[in-house]
């Protein structure tokens, strides 16, 4: 039926919901819009709003010998929000949110038997979606730089109170405005050495104790160079500082799971 949003609704009986990998927290949905909603915790906290679990895959993924795994799914299918689900599931600032979150979901039973454990990283995310387009690849290696700190900023601001230091201390003194590699790297060495430290200090009841280390998100992960390579002129791009931005940033990465 149609109601004040335009959004039609529907009502499923709790035996249907069972067979079916649909969750929702009345016998009421709303089906949203695409586009809508990406962020799990958003959509979970309101209770006409449906989810189709995909958590399962939490223990899939995590039993998987690779320390890089590729999503390849076409536009609108989830992924954006698949990757908030797990960031809420594997960040450790997420961890006193868990039974809000997933207590009704699939990996809550892999929880229960000990076969994954919620809050054991640090969240690093990127979507290279949000880099302003402009023809001008000077300006865009200077967007996609500025999308690099800013990612970066926002992982001090998750976590500064587990790294020591004040936000706007840790902002000034490891990020350099001028290299968003360098500080990508600096970032990287920086949570090693104080999982290290926690490590090595032996309190386990330190909210970093076990953490294993930095889980990297990236949205869209193509979608900035897809922006700018041509297959018919390969040249601008190659030789571009944006070209020399990406391999950077990628290369760096590489180094993180090395």
């Amino acid at each position: 039926t149609a109601n004040a949003r335009g959004l039609s609704t529907a009502r499923l009986l709790p035996q249907k919901q069972q067979k079916s990998s649909l969750r929702i927290a009345s016998d009421t949905i709303e089906a949203f819009p695409r586009c809508s909603v990406s962020n799990f915790s958003k959509l979970r906290a309101n209770k006409r709003f449906a989810y189709f679990d995909r958590t399962k895959y939490v223990f899939v993924l995590d039993s998987i010998d690779a320390d890089v795994l590729l999503f390849l799914r076409p536009r609108r299918f989830g992924k954006s929000l698949t990757l908030s689900m797990l960031e809420h599931f594997h960040g450790v600032q997420h961890r006193a949110q868990y039974g809000e979150l997933f207590k009704d979901l699939d990996v809550d039973k892999d929880v229960k038997q000990n076969r994954v454990t919620p809050g054991q990283y640090l969240i690093l995310k990127f979507n290279f979606a949000k880099v302003r387009r402009t023809r001008d690849l000077n300006e865009a290696a200077q967007g996609l730089a500025n999308n690099i700190i800013q990612s970066l900023e926002e992982f001090y601001g998750d976590y500064y109170p587990y790294l020591g230091g004040s936000l706007d201390q840790l902002i000034s003194k490891e990020i350099n405005q001028g290299d968003a590699i360098y500080s990508l790297a600096n970032l990287v060495d920086i949570v090693d050495h104080t999982l290290r430290e926690v490590k090595n200090g032996g309190d386990k009841k330190h909210p970093l104790a076990n953490v294993k280390g930095i889980y990297l998100l990236a949205d869209e992960y193509d979608a900035f160079s897809n922006e700018y390579m041509d297959p018919h002129n390969s040249q601008p791009w190659a030789a571009s500082a944006a070209s020399s931005l990406v391999k950077g940033f990628w290369a760096t990465v590489k180094e993180m799971v090395a």
